[in-house]
């Protein structure tokens, strides 16, 4: 498999790039593309192929969880139905940003959602017209990828396209908490500190 690299600060081919990585992500295919904190590797969340790529690309335990990658705040909307106060707080505090936040759903399960604070990985979503669920584009156990180099050295050859937006912001992973019974639990600490979250809710007289 040839890995294609789309420079976007090409900015005269920025509008074509995005959407030809769109239209791989709807055919399948896998594509990496900057966050503000690392580089993500997304793949069409209702094609059974992709989700089996993704984790054979990136040699990932299966009991892994991907995170769908949502544009805009009132997407969420399309996955939760009812939303605790506590969600409210840290959505309107922390999106778009670095916070992903697991969701419990009616039926018992729960989701992984993030709102990404980089306009690439937001316009990517918005033309890829489908659910796109993403993870660090890296092999597992790998350091994760910062730039669009990084991402080559560990996935050229194994996924479609790379789009190139340079160095990503903050150069570091993002937070996941867990939200259950109004209370909220650090499931990986990344840029946003535990600290910063517990403040905010305290502040906002929510139990934690």
């Amino acid at each position: 498999m040839k890995t294609l690299l789309l420079n976007l600060r090409e900015q005269a081919f920025y509008c074509e790039y995005i959407e030809r990585a769109a239209q791989a992500l709807r055919a399948g295919e896998l594509v990496a593309f900057p966050t503000e904190t690392v580089y993500g590797l997304g793949a069409h969340r209702d094609n059974a192929k992709a989700i089996a790529s993704i984790f054979e690309v990136k040699k990932r335990p299966e009991e892994k969880r991907l995170t769908l990658m949502i544009a805009d705040p009132e997407d969420v909307k399309k996955y939760v139905y009812r939303f605790s106060d506590t969600a409210k707080i840290l959505m309107d505090s922390f999106w778009p940003g670095a916070l992903a936040i697991i969701f419990p759903l009616k039926d018992g399960s729960d989701v992984s959602i993030r709102l990404p604070d980089n306009e690439v990985a937001r316009d990517l979503i918005r033309a890829a017209k489908v659910p796109v669920v993403t993870t660090s584009a890296n092999i597992s156990g790998h350091p994760p990828a910062t730039d669009a180099q990084q991402v080559l050295m560990d996935l050229k050859g194994k996924i479609h396209i790379v789009l190139d937006g340079g160095s990503t912001r903050y150069r570091s992973p993002s937070t996941i908490v867990k939200l259950k019974d109004g209370t909220v639990e650090i499931i990986r600490q990344g840029i946003i500190s535990e600290v910063s979250i517990r403040s905010c809710l305290e502040n906002s007289f929510v139990k934690v």
